[in-house]
């Protein structure tokens, strides 16, 4: 775990042990479970200072039940509440109404739950088998292309390629754009750099350019309608409620198009460094294919791809013994919740046949992810393509992550693929 500590200018509770979570460098070991479970025993609800003023600070929930009760709670804003003008699920800050209010994460019911609703027909069901069709053939290409190269950092060689492909073709993004976006996705991750996980003059341009490139997108959709989930967004359409603003729709197409490719990505490369770290895992996985869905879980339960969602307290509550006032800000940290040994047997021993994993991944209550199956099932097409090809795994260098506590962010995990005799 990085041993992340603050200027002696702010104080933390002892309990963190100098550990500033608000600062991303602190990530650059991946999570810090031991910080995480020691705050579950000692301290599952405590208040984290920000910066050199404390009333920018926020309380950070590491239990299971709290969390999982805490995100079911309508007193607990994804856009804001109480005093604090800002809002949005970031530790800053974000302005009402872009994209606090205007994109799908950061809205409350009952407008959240109604473009849910109008998103899901592209997203689950049949629209998802037909997505899959395309991208098993890819995932099987870039699987071959791994084999063939042995040695190789499977971020670059598959997990970034995939995410991309599929993010494209879910969204009806023309493949001539693919390139661009690539060079735009390796730079950032949403507006911070990837590599410093800092916000910088580079990173904040590149942003834009990708804000102004959904921007055109949009407008192309609606002068020529596509059936897709770009389409989806472009025709605005929300059953039972207004129509989706053009703020609204240039917002979703933009936050979407990110969120879905970091989680695909950062999951899929995950996935892999699990199993090159437990290869009994693999071995196991390899003699019972039926194990897949649970393998699925456990890589998710693992390796959650955002290790936080911030929320603002709309009026006073208790949790846990501790009094939350209205306007402050309260983040549920979802690795924590996912190793939390009241709920979960051995939470630190990554065991593909467990059940059951009541794993909080993909978030919970009424934002619990739309894209849940989607991703699954994505995650399940690389495995397959590996299962069908690979008869090991192995490590051939440390896993490197970005600096970022927003996303957890393998920018490198370098393995040896070791091909099938046939």
């Amino acid at each position: 775990m990085a041993d992340n500590r603050l200027t002696p200018a702010i104080e933390l509770p002892e309990v963190l042990g100098g550990i500033d979570l608000a600062d991303p460098s602190g990530f650059t070991g991946g999570v810090p479970y031991e910080l995480f479970a020691r705050l579950r025993r000692e301290a599952p609800v405590v208040f984290h200072p920000c910066g050199p003023d404390p009333a920018n600070g926020f309380w950070v929930l590491t239990r299971h039940a709290d969390i999982v009760a805490a995100a079911s709670d309508p007193a607990f804003s994804a856009e804001g509440g109480g005093t604090r003008r800002g809002g949005g699920t970031h530790l800053e800050d974000l302005p009402a109404g872009q994209p606090t209010g205007a994109v799908l994460f950061m809205m409350d019911d009952p407008r959240h739950e109604l473009i849910k609703r109008a998103l899901r027909p592209f997203l689950t069901g049949p629209a998802v088998e037909t997505l899959l069709h395309e991208l098993r053939a890819r995932a099987v290409e870039l699987v071959n292309r791994a084999v063939a190269s042995g040695v190789l950092d499977v971020v670059s060689a598959v997990a970034e390629p995939f995410a991309l492909h599929a993010i494209c073709a879910l969204l009806g993004v023309p493949h001539q754009d693919r390139a661009l976006l690539t060079g735009w996705l390796r730079a950032v991750v949403g507006f911070t750099d990837r590599r410093t996980g800092r916000v910088d003059d580079h990173s904040r341009a590149t942003f834009d350019a990708m804000r102004r490139y959904f921007q055109r997108k949009v407008s192309k959709k609606h002068a020529c309608p596509v059936r897709d989930l770009g389409g989806a967004i472009a025709a605005g359409d929300v059953p039972g409620g207004r129509p989706l603003s053009t703020v609204e729709q240039e917002a979703h197409a933009l936050v979407l198009f990110v969120s879905g490719y970091e989680q695909v990505r950062n999951t899929t490369a995950a996935a892999v460094a699990a199993f090159a770290e437990h290869p009994g895992q693999w071995r196991l996985l390899r003699d019972d294919r039926s194990l897949l869905g649970s393998a699925v879980e456990e890589v998710l339960r693992w390796a959650p791809p955002n290790p936080y969602n911030r929320r603002t307290a709309c009026t006073d509550v208790i949790v846990a013994g501790q009094h939350i006032r209205a306007g402050d800000k309260v983040t549920f940290w979802w690795p924590a919740a996912n190793r939390d040994p009241e709920v979960v047997r051995d939470p630190d021993v990554f065991a593909i046949r467990r059940n059951p994993n009541p794993h909080v991944a993909f978030g919970a209550g009424s934002h619990l992810c739309a894209g849940a199956e989607l991703s699954r099932a994505l995650l399940r097409l690389v495995l397959t393509s590996l299962l069908d090809q690979v008869e090991q795994i192995q490590p051939a260098g440390p896993v490197v992550f970005s600096p970022n506590n927003k996303h957890t962010v393998p920018l490198s995990v370098p393995v040896e693929l070791n091909g099938k005799v046939t």
